[in-house]
């Protein structure tokens, strides 16, 4: 009887062995295929960086937005080394064209139209009651030039004359920028340095003009002709003053 029972007893856990087996070879092929798929990378999110093209981040440059502009005047090409003071000037009427759509950047400026500059810096509107025997009184620069001259941003020739029509030379200009920034009391005011003497012809500048030169120089509001000279008696041609008037602006943050 006992070896009955034994022998139904192994009988049925050899029966059930192989279920037990394949069953835990089951569990296992399942629980490593759910380890892999919960380790392998989805479509959704993985550590790889998407393929993205980003355009490229433009130069940070001094330029204002106005200088970036394309020139509305026919005779200022955007390559040429005064197209961004030209726009620089003209977006903020300090300068005007010579004409609707040309600005004559050859041509000389007038100590008439250097007073109307001045003017347009400072923003002067009120008439002031000053005049040169040479300057008539419905001129359009007629309050220009008073303003300038009462306050000694410019000064006449003697004998009631100013000179209106006379061309202006680089020294001069220079020099009439640095008698407006004592007016307003900019800093940086200092003559003393030795940028003049690096020039070849530094003896040509005028003793009135020596000091406004140097501290013109110094502060980099004007720079040197090809061949190493400052041609301070030359006339200013517009395109060289409004590159002046540019410097002299952004130098003191006008």
């Amino acid at each position: 009887m006992k070896r009955k029972i034994l022998s139904l007893s192994l009988a049925i856990i050899m029966a059930v062995m192989p279920f037990t087996a394949f069953a835990e070879e089951i569990d296992n092929k399942t629980s490593t295929e759910r380890d892999a798929e919960q380790n392998s990378p989805s479509e959704e999110n993985n550590d790889k960086t998407p393929n993205v093209t980003t355009e490229p981040e433009e130069h940070n440059n001094d330029k204002t937005p106005d200088e970036t502009k394309q020139s509305v005047f026919k005779d200022v090409a955007a390559d040429e080394w005064y197209a961004d003071a030209v726009n620089f000037v003209t977006a903020r009427g300090i300068m005007n064209g010579t004409s609707g759509d040309m600005f004559g950047p050859e041509q000389s400026a007038t100590r008439g139209m250097l007073a109307m500059i001045i003017n347009n810096m400072e923003g002067v509107a009120d008439k002031v009651y000053w005049s040169y025997f040479d300057v008539k009184e419905d001129a359009w620069y007629a309050n220009a030039v008073a303003w300038c001259s009462e306050t000694g941003v410019m000064k006449g020739y003697g004998e009631g004359k100013f000179g209106p029509e006379d061309s202006v030379t680089r020294e001069q200009l220079v020099s009439i920028l640095y008698r407006y920034a004592v007016y307003k009391n900019y800093s940086n005011l200092e003559t003393n340095g030795v940028e003049l003497l690096n020039y070849k012809d530094y003896a040509d500048v005028s003793g009135y003009a020596g000091g406004p030169m140097q501290w013109a120089l110094k502060n980099s509001i004007i720079s040197g002709k090809e061949g190493n000279l400052l041609d301070p008696k030359g006339v200013a041609s517009r395109a060289e003053i409004a590159q002046i008037i540019r410097n002299f602006m952004v130098y003191y943050n006008i």
